[in-house]
């Protein structure tokens, strides 16, 4: 089981393009989104049914307070183009910046900054239309060509841009319209709206980035202002008065503290040093659900799309990985139900691939079972032409992901091959996927909304050499993959999109990039004084996707008195 503050699906770009360990989403039934019309500018609905479902407010919300959240991680920097958000990431540009579009309780995407996104009959151009009246918190106001100038900066970063390929342009066709053409239709395009590359930023900050400055002051249009970040130690944003969701948010001030350990992470929440802590330890979950005074939310159910998955990540380049052979005996060799019975915290179910039973998308995959026996086979073929297989595993400094991969050492080890554990601090590991160089290693990725958000992380176009810049981290360029990836990206009929990406988890079954080990759960724990952090509300009135993957808004967050 990954550290929790390992590189993520989100990473990069998470959710939806460049988040690695990282990224992306959609609707959960890969339904095309038309127009998406909104209640007027200004107005919103933050009243809570009710009731007592955890994270849901219960009472008249209060104006006023301070909240201190203890994160998973640390960010390195609020540049969208340029830096790399993982799940905590997300919860910094929650505070600060909008999205174009947003994701709703029912996995549907809609209108945020946005007031709608309509496409053309053919799904290949999108014409997105802003809210009037809303302005930047340097007072200056958000329009057509500042869009279009952030999409350019996303466009042409080599972080970001790989994920914006399909869009050939963006231009601005009125004071607050735009229109996006495509290389070809995709009715789910909105999906990647409200990733990384949906965030919108300030012209100034852009400008200060232009001419060279990495550390400009953020400025966003979102519901707090940034005051001050002590990377390591924590960040503080505070209400912006003039939120053009009138009447948010109710919180006059928010802090983060990054905690990487887990324990110390519980320690201080029960202490009072922060309200709030997220986790990826599910004995957090144990530890804290039913204990007075607390509320606790996870992912282990409700999920939209696909979930985060835990895995052992291959890759298919360097040697001796990159022989189908050893990854197909790595496979055999690991007892994926022993790593879900001891690490998994009574969660852990039989995973076969990236999609959980219940989703459109699951199906019966070739993925190698237990078979030790058949390991040793495959190894005793290979040592016969190239030698005893000998590979590093790397993984980051975590006392409790250290006793995971021990656990696979010793199982692979048992099958023949010599293994070595490396530990590395988590941006090197970074770097290392992002070059391709590793042979093997823990990792976490994948928790989308809509399957096309992978294509970046599957495309044979993002598989590059070693060394080079590549957001296909295992380098694993597949024909099949990238052509059923296509299909279901282009298509406007449901059931050829089910069976294309059926067959990209088949084909992921056999090409083996990835180990799966278990289905990755994230929690977040708050004392009873806050209230709904788990029931946002959209511009239009519907509930948002209250707790997406460790992610939440603070927006409609309100302090008990």
């Amino acid at each position: 089981m990954p550290d929790e503050h390992e590189i993520s699906r989100r990473t990069f770009m998470a959710r939806g393009a460049a988040a690695g360990g990282a990224v992306v989403l959609a609707g959960a039934a890969g339904t095309a989104l038309a127009a998406c019309s909104s209640s007027p500018s200004g107005t919103t609905s933050t009243t809570a049914a009710p009731g007592s479902k955890p994270g849901v407010g219960t009472g008249t919300p209060v104006q006023g307070g301070s909240l201190s959240v203890g994160l998973l991680s640390e960010i390195d920097g609020f540049y969208p183009p340029a830096n790399h958000w993982d799940t905590s990431g997300y919860i910094y540009a929650q505070c600060l910046y909008d999205p174009l579009m947003a994701i709703a309780a029912d996995g549907s995407i809609q209108p945020y900054l946005a007031e709608s996104c309509t496409p053309n009959a053919t799904y290949d151009t999108w014409t997105l239309t802003l809210r009037p009246n809303i302005k930047f918190n340097d007072g200056t106001d958000l329009t057509a060509t500042v869009v279009v100038n952030n999409f350019t900066a996303l466009k042409a970063s080599l972080l970001t841009g790989q994920a914006l390929t399909q869009v050939v342009s963006c231009t601005v066709t009125g004071p607050l319209s735009l229109e996006y053409k495509l290389q070809g239709p995709n009715p789910d395009f909105t999906a990647g709206l409200p990733t990384q590359v949906g965030y919108v930023v300030g012209q100034a900050m852009i400008d200060q980035y232009n001419a060279g400055n990495v550390t400009a002051t953020p400025i966003g249009t979102g519901p707090f202002i940034f005051q001050s970040w002590l990377p390591n130690s924590h960040f503080t944003a505070t209400k912006n008065p003039n939120y053009w969701r009138k009447g948010l948010p109710y919180l006059d001030q928010i802090t983060l503290k990054p905690i990487p350990d887990t324990i110390q992470r519980e320690a201080t929440l029960k202490t009072g040093g922060v309200d709030m802590i997220g986790s990826t330890d599910p004995d957090t979950i144990h530890r804290f659900q039913g204990q007075p005074g607390y509320a606790v939310v996870d992912s282990a159910t409700g999920v939209i799309g696909e979930p985060s998955m835990a895995f052992i990540m291959l890759n298919c380049v360097v040697a001796p990985t990159n022989d189908l052979r050893i990854r197909q005996a790595l496979a055999k060799a690991t007892d994926q139900t022993t790593v879900q019975r001891i690490f998994g915290g009574g969660f852990g179910k039989p995973v076969n691939g990236l999609f959980l039973p219940g989703s459109p998308y699951y199906s019966a995959t070739d993925f190698p079972s237990y078979d030790p026996a058949g390991a040793k086979r495959l190894v005793a073929e290979y040592k016969a032409g190239h030698g005893t297989p000998s590979l590093q595993l790397l993984t980051i400094t975590d006392p409790r992901l250290a006793q995971v991969v021990q656990i696979i050492q010793q199982m692979w080890q048992q099958v023949g091959f010599e293994v070595t554990i490396s530990q590395i601090e988590q941006a090197n590991l970074i770097n290392d996927f992002i070059a391709g160089k590793f042979q093997a290693a823990t990792s976490y990725q994948f928790g989308a909304v809509n399957p096309d958000l992978n294509y970046v992380w599957w495309s044979t176009t993002t598989a590059g050499a070693v060394g080079t810049i590549a957001l296909n981290f295992p380098r694993n360029s597949d024909p099949v993959i990238e052509q059923n990836m296509l299909t279901g990206r282009h298509t406007t009929d449901q059931a050829t999109r089910v069976k294309a990406y059926q067959t990209v988890n088949q084909q992921l079954a056999k090409d083996l990039p990835y180990i799966w080990l278990v289905q990755y759960i994230f929690s977040e724990v708050a004392t009873t004084k806050v209230q709904n952090w788990a029931n946002p509300i959209l511009p239009n009135g519907m509930p948002g996707y209250a707790f997406d993957e460790g992610i939440f808004s603070p927006t409609a967050i309100w302090l008990a008195k």
